[in-house]
């Protein structure tokens, strides 16, 4: 029934403004005193105010047609947290400008819409709007209102438009970070240099000297065989990994609680340069080595549920 009514909805909305109402109470007024005094002058002033009501009906639609939204994370989001949200608009395939175009997505949560100015035949322009979620997860398809007032500001038309590549995922609210957070534990000895640069007393090399290198790692003899300055190459201390845990399955306010703190203390250990793994259950889902970790734990932490199930980045509930 609602696929049926939705045929017949209308592809544009009107919307009088404050200097519209009165254009049309001039007009009516003009209109009604052409008819009863039969002055030409008039007619010819009625005329002219139609015309110009017609003229704005057709540019505003011309404004509007061809119109593509997109709209990404300009910061990363997280729950209940003041994030930004990166408004696209472009133009492909007009050949003439679109002009005082807004933007508002209907999304709980976004601030004002984006105002674009001026938006270049073929090209494309970029709003950042305010904008904070309520809850973590991945956030469903949503609608755009494109509106103008352009170009007397006499009306106002806007049509409905869905944003291309809508991935928007909205991470845990961070908790408060414990010095022992839960669920962590000690974990096995990582080879390698660790993140924070400490090193071992074994030299394994030589290597050119850098600015950054102390004076007290200057391999003397190296240098004076070679002519240039060389510094020792020192095996990297194992380090230990944090391990974070999330129980599941879990009470859902419980489970929250520790999401929270799980993502706080992600936080923490990429702000120190601490090795971390995560694990949900008895998975191991992220681990010190993976590229893109932060974002890789922060997305899991985002979409898991209760019961260690996670769902696709491009699934979730109404925000």
């Amino acid at each position: 029934m609602k696929a049926y009514l939705r045929k017949f909805r209308p592809p544009r909305k009107l919307r009088v403004t404050f200097p519209g109402k009165w254009f049309l109470a001039l007009t009516v007024a003009v209109g009604a005193a052409a008819i009863n005094t039969g002055n030409n002058l008039l007619y010819l002033a009625l005329s002219m105010n139609l015309s110009l009501i017609i003229l704005s009906g057709i540019l505003s639609e011309w404004c509007l047609r061809g119109l593509r939204v997109r709209v990404a994370h300009a910061s990363e989001a997280f729950a209940s947290r003041d994030c930004l949200l990166a408004v696209t608009c472009s133009a492909t395939g007009k050949w003439l400008p679109a002009f005082s175009v807004t933007v508002s997505p209907a999304l709980p949560g976004a601030g004002r819409g984006a105002w674009f100015p001026e938006i270049p035949p073929g090209g494309a322009d970029t709003r950042i709007i305010p904008y904070r979620p309520e809850r973590r997860g991945p956030v469903p398809s949503f609608p755009c209102t494109v509106s103008t007032r352009f170009p007397f500001a006499l009306f106002e038309k806007s049509a409905e438009v869905n944003p291309r590549e809508n991935c928007l995922i909205v991470y845990p609210e961070p908790g408060a970070p414990d010095a022992a957070p839960p669920g962590t534990d000690p974990g096995d000895h990582l080879g390698g240099k660790t993140a924070w640069g400490r090193e071992g007393a074994l030299i394994c090399g030589v290597r050119g000297h850098s600015p950054s290198d102390p004076v007290r790692d200057i391999h003397w003899k190296a240098s004076a065989r070679l002519g240039t300055w060389m510094v020792k190459e020192r095996e990297a201390e194992p380090s230990k990994a944090v391990d974070l845990h999330l129980a599941v399955p879990s009470p859902p306010g419980e489970f929250e609680r520790l999401v929270s703190r799980a993502c706080a203390q992600v936080l923490r250990c990429e702000r120190e340069g601490l090795p971390y793994r995560l694990r949900v259950g008895d998975r191991v889902l992220v681990a010190p080595a993976d590229a893109g970790r932060r974002r890789k734990a922060l997305s899991i932490l985002a979409r898991v549920t209760t019961d260690g199930t996670l769902p696709s980045a491009g699934e979730g509930e109404t925000p």
